[in-house]
């Protein structure tokens, strides 16, 4: 027996409620110690509450508010709650379906990315459009952002599995549905819950976008309500009820990960993400011929659905407006293009790195982890929209301004993949490694090994937040790129143009999410 597994033996002996203690204790100790470098940066500039309350003042705010607040929090936690449940119900559901059906999940993939790239305050008004400012409209919204996440890092878990249990299965004839369930569903725990802790956060922030727009309760109706009237203070209350929120949401779903142990003693292997991975298919002709008839198909359900809508003219033009626009103005798109590349270049950059450094920490430092999750839970919660004001006043009209919103909304889904992944070591070569003083470098490239899969599903998914964080971005932040000529829909009503840069998003978007899932199929270790 390892020296590392008695040492797990003995600390599983100790009192559970010693250990969440511990880190409940080192959560409250660094927000006591944010809460006080608060205080004193409000009280030390001199700025007035309108502009930046102290602590102390947001506490009388939420204490003189707490009955009414109490009835919009609940309000908006079910919300949440519905939004959230349906959308890992649906993204669990077609990710196993995608994973039993290669087919599937070739034709799937782009429309995937189409909705997911269209930002998300350009689909919220078609959503109200439709279906008017109801309970349904918020609860979609969320799901929508809930889905993609849930979707991708399922299918990432389920595509990559022991190599040697499939075999075994496959030499008895198992079905590929019996496979999944009893192979690859209990391998792909890990990247599920990845997806989950991504996933959850976007809940919170789709609930508070929808009720921005589209609400008479809840936290975003109450926070809007709280800036025009300048009450600073009830807002930043707000503010800090929503983070809690988001953490107890998100604590649930760590709560049952901690809960499901897993041993991946066996070799894993790359997710195949255009081939089939672990289901095992062949990238053959007819499969090619598939992907290639996608986008066609994409254009047609576009067109059918731009003329069934009613008054579908005044937001959703036809393909061929788009294709016309997209060639008379091809040198307007070609230079806006550059611009927002840069942008996402250099924004996604910095995000992935943080959050790798981050959700590293979170994975090799126990003593930290619960401390690292409760701060990037509560900067998620917050609609990235949020901070584009707070940019405006320090960096202004800037491309270190853009760079920073982009990364702001690239860099959770690389931390919680990497957290999550670098996580996966075996408890077998743990004890084996301790045994042989191997070096910590030569540990953390194993780690990295069995990280890949969660590691490229929170890759995959920053490509897409951060094209939608280069439209805000370039909404508020920057005065050049494909987001401008998007915001031309709200400003001047022409779809035909805002269409067209959506169309070159999410070619940018494609084209990157391909590159990187074919980078993640061709690794092996």
């Amino acid at each position: 027996m390892g020296v590392g597994h008695r040492q797990r033996e003995i600390a599983g002996r100790l009192p559970v409620p010693r250990a969440y203690a511990n880190r409940a204790g080192q959560v409250l100790l660094s927000v006591a110690v944010s809460l006080l470098g608060w205080h004193v940066l409000a009280v030390v500039s001199g700025l007035p509450t309108v502009i930046l309350p102290t602590p102390l003042d947001v506490a009388a705010a939420i204490h003189a508010n707490a009955g009414s607040m109490w009835e919009h929090v609940l309000y908006t936690a079910g919300e949440v709650v519905l939004g959230w449940t349906t959308g890992v119900a649906a993204g669990g559901l077609f990710a196993f379906g995608m994973a039993v059906s290669p087919r599937l999940r070739l034709v799937a993939y782009p429309y995937l990315i189409a909705i997911r790239i269209l930002p998300l305050v350009v689909l919220v008004p078609i959503l109200i459009l439709l279906t008017g400012p109801t309970l349904v409209t918020r609860v979609l919204i969320a799901a929508i952002l809930v889905f993609f996440p849930v979707t991708i890092a399922t299918l990432d878990g389920l595509l990559s599995v022991p190599d040697n249990q499939v075999a075994l299965l496959r030499s008895v004839g198992t079905p590929a549905w019996k496979r999944l369930l009893f192979v690859n569903l209990p391998n792909a725990l890990p990247g599920v819950f990845a997806g989950l802790k991504i996933a959850t956060p976007l809940a919170v922030e789709g609930v508070i976008i929808a009720e921005f727009l589209a609400a008479s309760r809840g936290i975003g109706f109450r926070m809007l309500q709280a800036a025009s009237n300048l009450r600073t203070p009830l807002l930043f209350g707000y503010m800090v009820v929503l983070v809690a929120l988001g953490a107890v949401v998100f604590g649930a779903v760590l709560l049952a990960d901690r809960r499901l142990q897993w041993d991946d003693a066996d070799d894993v292997v790359s997710d195949s993400l255009w081939g089939g991975g672990g289901v095992g298919t062949s990238w053959d002709l007819s499969s090619r011929a598939l992907l290639l008839g996608t986008l066609p198909g994409l254009i047609v359900v576009w067109h059918v659905t731009a003329g069934i809508i009613p008054h579908a003219r005044l937001f959703l033009p036809t393909p061929a407006a788009v294709g016309a626009i997209l060639v008379s103005s091809s040198h307007l798109f070609v230079s806006a293009t550059v611009e927002s590349v840069v942008t996402f270049a250099n924004g996604w950059t910095v995000g992935a790195g943080v959050g790798f450094a981050l959700g590293a920490v979170a994975a090799l430092v126990p003593r930290a982890r619960a401390v690292v999750y409760t701060y990037l839970v509560g900067f998620r919660v917050m609609p990235v929209i949020a901070f584009a004001p707070v940019l405006l006043v320090w960096l202004g009209v800037s491309v270190e301004a853009a760079v920073v919103l982009v990364a702001a909304a690239t860099f959770f889904p690389v931390a919680m993949g990497a957290a999550t992944g670098l996580a996966r070591l075996p408890p077998a070569h743990a004890d084996l490694f301790a045994l042989v003083n191997a070096p910590a470098w030569r540990i953390f490239l194993v780690r990295l090994r069995y990280a890949t899969p969660a590691l490229f599903s929170g890759l995959k998914l920053s490509i897409i937040t951060g094209i939608s964080g280069v439209v805000v971005a370039e909404w508020f932040v920057s005065n050049a790129g494909l987001g401008v000529l998007v915001l031309q829909q709200t400003r001047t009503f022409q779809p035909d143009l805002a269409f067209a840069a959506i169309v070159w998003l999410f070619a940018l978007g494609a084209g990157t999410f391909a590159a990187v899932s074919a980078l993640q199929r061709r690794l092996t270790w």
